[in-house]
């Protein structure tokens, strides 16, 4: 055997490694608004503060995980990164094994194995919790399922079980995701029915066993039984007319940086009196925007994606083989339930290892099939290994120094003395995270629709000293500084070019 084919997994984790360290400049400032929630957890477990700690909306388990690197010393943003790499190694050593359990010849395992280098750099950088960690548990269940013996193993099955809990700490489309996923790998895949209740049984008695205390725990805190709270994914939105409420969301608590730390409090029972034709119509839209977006997001994992998944369901019609069907129902049951809800890329970038494997296998009985020259055979297999790669590069390319803006604000809001409660016009986000980052509280304009006194009653009530004022034009400036907000201000500073800074008190 080749060398390279049977050190792949060794070169796999030293390029990973190497690359992850060269990169670290160009990457080391991303963060997302969503690593808000998982960092503030991650800080109110280290404080001992359970009651803040358990969240309804940022599972726990990524910010269990980063605790000890926060503990030793390791800023937020680079306790996650680094949590982040740590999973994605995981994720090469379980590749590794997974591709040992498919009919692929050595030098495609190899280069499966070192192109997934790039996939997972990608994935650890481009978001900072929950998605890389989601990669590498999905990697671990479906190595389970593979196993010769996971069909006749009641352990294996309990195993299962345990996964499927930390699939649900992860995120909260673990729970019915496993169970779906679970049940319906018995159905199809187990050829011993009275054994697959055993297992199923097994399996959803260690689920429930490790979830419950979990559960218990948010319901403990929000007073109500859930398993999340996924209000914002629902992208509910009946109401007719200007919004009722106040204009501004307040930090959930006291010190919070903003209100994406616990999105809880700012829900609203926007379904009330709302017919259920209505509703039904409206599910039905969601469904039906939610496709295209699954076919948008399979088709950024691989341009051959479709046509992947379709080769794969004719081969199995054809064949009758348990391992396209395995493969059929992974590709669609980790999406269903997002199609429901929502669909972002990110939700499904597990599925990347699995179109590469039956990509891999259709290439291969598409070459035994075909008689080609060594290079028309090169050129085909650039452009398989190019459709899984193109979108990663080019945003990998894209996201250099990302975020850098945000530790730019703020050093500026240290050098001008600038802390504490604050508000913006635009940039929400953007300002949630710098909140963060300074230790500060943003409060957030959550109205859609507002009168300049409303603002300023409410500016008074909660009383926010700084609000900052993005502009993108002179006139915007000119008319922002001759209303009422400015004539408030005690002191304006344009630290820099588009920012006004308003100190109101």
């Amino acid at each position: 055997m080749n060398p390279v084919y049977k050190l792949r997994l060794s070169i796999s984790i030293l390029f990973f490694i190497a690359l992850f360290i060269v990169t670290w400049p160009l990457y080391q400032y991303h963060f997302d608004v969503d690593g808000i929630g998982y960092a503030a957890v991650a800080h109110h477990y280290l404080d001992g503060n359970l009651k803040l700690a358990v969240n309804g909306f940022w599972n726990p388990l990524h910010s269990w995980l980063a605790v000890p690197f926060m503990k030793a010393g390791l800023p937020d943003w680079a306790a996650f990164k680094v949590s982040n790499a740590i999973f994605s190694i995981g994720s090469l050593v379980v590749l590794h094994s997974l591709l040992n359990k498919f009919s692929l010849s050595d030098w495609l395992k190899t280069s499966i194995q070192l192109s997934s280098v790039i996939l997972l750099m990608y994935y650890a950088y481009s978001e900072l919790t929950a998605d890389a960690l989601l990669v590498f548990l999905l990697l671990v269940y479906f190595n389970l399922i593979k196993s010769g013996s996971f069909f006749s193993s009641i352990q294996k099955n309990l195993l299962a079980g345990f996964i499927g809990a930390c699939l649900y700490f992860d995120k909260s489309y673990g729970f019915p995701f496993f169970i779906f996923h679970f049940i319906v790998i018995h159905l199809f895949l187990n050829p011993d029915k009275k054994q697959a209740v055993k297992q199923l049984a097994a399996g959803f008695g260690i689920f429930a066993l490790f979830t419950f205390p979990w559960i218990y725990a948010l319901h403990w805190k929000y007073g109500e039984w859930m398993i999340a709270f996924g209000k914002f994914n629902a992208h509910w939105d009946f109401s007719k007319g200007p919004m009722p409420g106040p204009v501004i969301q307040p930090p959930p608590y006291e010190g919070s940086a903003a209100v994406w730390e616990d999105p809880w409090h700012v829900r609203k029972n926007n379904l009330s009196n709302v017919p259920f034709l209505q509703i039904a119509l409206h599910q039905v839209r969601v469904i039906l925007f939610n496709f295209q977006q699954w076919l948008i997001s399979i088709h950024e994992l691989s341009f051959l994606a479709s046509a992947i998944l379709l080769m794969s369901a004719v081969n199995y019609f054809i064949q009758k083989n348990k391992t396209w069907l395995f493969l059929i129902i992974t590709l669609i049951t980790l999406p269903a339930g997002y199609i429901l809800l929502h669909v972002e890329t990110r939700f499904i970038w597990a599925l990347s290892f699995v179109f590469m494997i039956a990509g891999g296998i259709l290439m291969q009985q598409l070459f035994a099939a075909i008689n080609i020259n060594k290079w028309q055979r090169l050129f085909i297999w650039l452009i398989f290994f190019g459709s899984f790669l193109l979108e990663p590069i080019n945003k990998l390319k894209d996201q250099a120094f990302k975020h850098k803006e945000f530790f730019d604000t703020v050093d500026m809001m240290k050098q001008n003395s600038i802390a504490g409660k604050f508000i913006s016009n635009t940039k929400k986000s953007e300002c949630m995270v710098v909140a963060y980052l300074s230790k500060s509280s943003y409060y957030t304009i959550a109205k859609p629709s507002y009168t300049t006194d409303e603002l300023l009653e409410e500016l008074d009530h909660y009383q926010i000293r700084y609000y900052f004022f993005y502009y993108s034009s002179l006139q915007e400036k000119e008319e922002f500084l001759s209303g009422k907000i400015a004539a408030k201000a005690k002191q304006i500073r344009e630290p820099e070019t588009g920012l006004l800074v308003l100190d109101l008190y």
